[in-house]
Parts: C-alpha cells; sequence; structure tokens
C-alpha cells in the first residue's frame, strides 16, 4: 500500500530546487560582498588621498601661521575621524590633531610644497574599514534581502509548476485506483509533455487489455458453463434413465454417455493443456528439430478428423529443415494450429504446410486453409485464451483454447505465431521458430 507519510512529488521538487538556489544565492552572496567591499575600499582609498592631497596644498598657504595650521588640522582630524599631523622636513610635528584608531588602521601621506619645494608632509592613520560601516551593511541587508524574495517566490513558482508538472501522474494514479476498485472503463488522460502521455497510453493500453480478459474471463465462464453442462447432463440422464429401466443398456445407448463423457474429458484436458503450456519456459528442452517429421507427425494425428471433415492435408516442407526447439512443443503447437485449418476449412478444401528457412537464423512455417477469413476486427484477439471470433467460424472449433496453446509454446521456444493473411479465400497463420545453427 501506499505510504501516506510520504511527501508529494511537488513539493519536495519545490524544496529541492529551492536549497539548490538557496546555495547558489549564497555563493553568489559572498562573490559579490568580496567584490563589492575590495572595490569600495579602493574608491574610499583614493577618496582619502585625495582629501589629504588636497588638505596639503591648504596646509601650505598656512604653515606660517600656526594659529590657523591648528584649527584646519582639528578640523580635518575631525573630518577624517583619525589622527592627522604636520611634519617638516626637519622632523618637527608643527600640528596634530585626533587619536589613532584601534583595530584597522590605513596611513596615508601627502608632501606638502611651497613653489614646488617640499616643505614638509602631512600624515593621517584613519580607521581601515570604518568607512565601510555605513554603505557594506546597508549593501548586505539588500543582498540577503533580495535573496530571500528570490527564493520564497522561486520555491513558490517551482512547486506550482511541479504541481502542475506531476498532475498526469496523479491522474494515472487515480485512475488506477479506480482499476483496482473494478472500475474496468478507467482511463488515464495524460499531460501536454511525452513523458506522461506515454506512461498514460501505456496505462490505458493495460486497462484496455485488462478489460478485455475480464470480458473474455465472463464470456469463458459462461461458455465453459455451457460446454460442461451439456454433456454433463447428457451423461446425467443417459445413465440415469438406464438405471431406471427407462432406456436398455445397450450398444447405443453406452456409446451416447461415452460420447458426453468423452466431451467433458476433452474440455477438462484443454485446461490442463493451457496450464502446461503457460509453464512451457521451465519446462522446454531445445534440441534439433526436423520441421518435416514434426509435421508429418501433426498430419498423422489429424488423419481422423481431416478425413471426417473430407479434407486434405498437404505437406511441402523441405529436407532438413532443422529449428533449434523442444520436440513435443513443436509437434503440440502444429497439431494445433493445423487442426484449427482443418476445422475452418470446407468439405473438400485443403489445408497446406510450408517450411522455409529465412535468413539464417529463423524457420517460418505457414499453414493455410481454405475457409472464409476471419473478421478483421477479431485477428487481434485470436490468440488470447477462450476467444472464439464468430459462432459460425468456432461451431465445433473447441473451446477457443487451441491457438492459444500454440503461441506459448511457441513463445517458450524463443517463436511466434500471427495473422499472416486472411480473406474469403482462406487464412494463413505464420509459425517462426528459430533455427537450429543460429539458435545455439
Amino acid at each position: 500500500m501506499t505510504d501516506r507519510s510520504r511527501r508529494p512529488l511537488a513539493w519536495r521538487l519545490g524544496l529541492l530546487l529551492g536549497v539548490f538556489v538557496l546555495a547558489v544565492l549564497l555563493v553568489v552572496g559572498v562573490v559579490v560582498n568580496r567584490v563589492v567591499s575590495s572595490g569600495f575600499r579602493t574608491v574610499v582609498t583614493e577618496q582619502q588621498q585625495q582629501r589629504l592631497d588636497e588638505a596639503a596644498d591648504a596646509i601650505a598657504e598656512r604653515i606660517d601661521r600656526p594659529a590657523r595650521l591648528r584649527a584646519f588640522v582639528r578640523r580635518l582630524a575631525t573630518n577624517l575621524g583619525g589622527a592627522v599631523e604636520v611634519v617638516t622636513v626637519d622632523g618637527t610635528v608643527a600640528a596634530a590633531f585626533g587619536r589613532r584608531p584601534d583595530g584597522d588602521v590605513a596611513s596615508y601621506e601627502a608632501p606638502v610644497r611651497i613653489d614646488g619645494l617640499v616643505i614638509g608632509s602631512v600624515q593621517a592613520a584613519l580607521p581601515g574599514s570604518g568607512t565601510n560601516r555605513g554603505f557594506l551593511p546597508l549593501f548586505n541587508a539588500t543582498l540577503i534581502g533580495a535573496g530571500l524574495i528570490s527564493l520564497l517566490g522561486i520555491v513558490l513558482v517551482s512547486t506550482a509548476i511541479a504541481d502542475r508538472l506531476t498532475r498526469p501522474l496523479r491522474d494515472v494514479a487515480a485512475a488506477a485506483r479506480r482499476l483496482e476498485r473494478g472500475e474496468t472503463a478507467a482511463r488515464a488522460a495524460g499531460g501536454d509533455d511525452r513523458e506522461s502521455a506515454d506512461l498514460a497510453d501505456a496505462f490505458n493500453a493495460m486497462a484496455d487489455r485488462l478489460e478485455r480478459s475480464e470480458t473474455l474471463r465472463r464470456r469463458a465462464a459462461s461458455d465453459i458453463a455451457h460446454d460442461l453442462a451439456t454433456p454433463a447432463t447428457v451423461l446425467e440422464s443417459q445413465l440415469q434413465a438406464m438405471i431406471d429401466g427407462v432406456v436398455p443398456t445397450d450398444h447405443a445407448n453406452l456409446e451416447a454417455a461415452r460420447s458426453a463423457a468423452v466431451a467433458l474429458s476433452g474440455l477438462v484436458s484443454g485446461l490442463d493443456d493451457l496450464v502446461s503450456a503457460e509453464a512451457a519456459p521451465m519446462q522446454a528442452r531445445p534440441v534439433a528439430v526436423d520441421v518435416g517429421a514434426a509435421a508429418a507427425e501433426a498430419a498423422r494425428a489429424l488423419e481422423s478428423l481431416a478425413r471426417v471433415r473430407a479434407v486434405q492435408v498437404r505437406l511441402e516442407v523441405p529436407d532438413g529443415t532443422i529449428a533449434w526447439a523442444d520436440r513435443g512443443h513443436v509437434a503440440r503447437a502444429l497439431q494445433n494450429v493445423m487442426s484449427n485449418a482443418v476445422d475452418h476449412s470446407p468439405t473438400g478444401g485443403e489445408v497446406v504446410v510450408t517450411a522455409t528457412r529465412e535468413g539464417s537464423a529463423v524457420i517460418a512455417i505457414r499453414v493455410t486453409d481454405a475457409g472464409s477469413g476471419i473478421a478483421e476486427s477479431d485477428v487481434p484477439h485470436v490468440f488470447e485464451r477462450f476467444y472464439r471470433a464468430d459462432r459460425a467460424r468456432a461451431e465445433g472449433a473447441g473451446h477457443g483454447l487451441g491457438l492459444t496453446i500454440a503461441r506459448e509454446l511457441l513463445a517458450a521456444n524463443g517463436g511466434a505465431i500471427a495473422v499472416e493473411r486472411t480473406g474469403p479465400d482462406g487464412t494463413t497463420f505464420l509459425l517462426s521458430l528459430p533455427a537450429a545453427g543460429a539458435a545455439r
């Protein structure tokens, strides 16, 4: 049974895509943060150096006025947020103000010139990362916010898309559950994509086969009940009549009872043969089989039936036509197909059995009757168990198991059977078997 605690596929796909997008966003965020931080630091460094260069020009104008120089340095240090001092060429500190910052420190220096002559320098010790405190946190917060919004949007959109993509799967599952409940008409629609359409087509084909099998099963049950009831009733009534003395216990009445018993035995034997044929793959013992000899054996087994039907069986199998298969399976498959051909041939008709080697790997055996053909709608179903085409064709033709048994026996030996042609002038069944040289 289905584990209902499992997450829906759409939810899992959405979550998986969300995790993937989150990982991508984290990597991109870190890279962008590093690039922006580095670029921002470079820009700030250039700006600070430019401000110090401009301050050096102003200091040159005030170098001979100590009071004005000290006031300017105080304003400059306050604006820059660090320590600034003016040093003459002889090492004397002309003015200084501010406190050297803690932690990361960036040092700047600009020469002080008068008429092109360097008379000293202005030196600054400024916070190395302090200038980032306003911009980068805001940038990072914006980046994280945009990433989270993008992630949420992508998860929602991907979940919606995944839900739409998995809808055909749920439709097939729902149809399967309806089929399990006995709704043989349950079918799946599939989706726009090729995969879900193929899945729906495969399910519908399976459902069609199950529905047809169920129809055949019901019809077979009815047919078997009828086929069993008729001879059983005849046998019971005949025996009871003889016991009661209503009819004499003579040869004719005993023969009638025996015929009813034979009919019962034939149906039970057919069902047993079908079970054995379905187990044929485990029982097959392939050897080199002379197809001509197997066909002749099948023809001899059908002599009585052919005589009653006034049908001639003609074999056209070249010597040396050797297949690689189980000898008993080949003989029984040929007998079933040839018996079907004799049953459906008109009085005075002819059944022709031919065999050829096609290529190096296949022996093709054709069994052709002279009957009225098979209706086109019945051709796909002639190998299904208990299937009988029309009642006129099926009359006297057994219980609809012969061709099914032949198909199973041939398949167990790597072969196949098909209706090659059919029409008002007769039907040809094509049996294929592995050739002896190619199969080993």
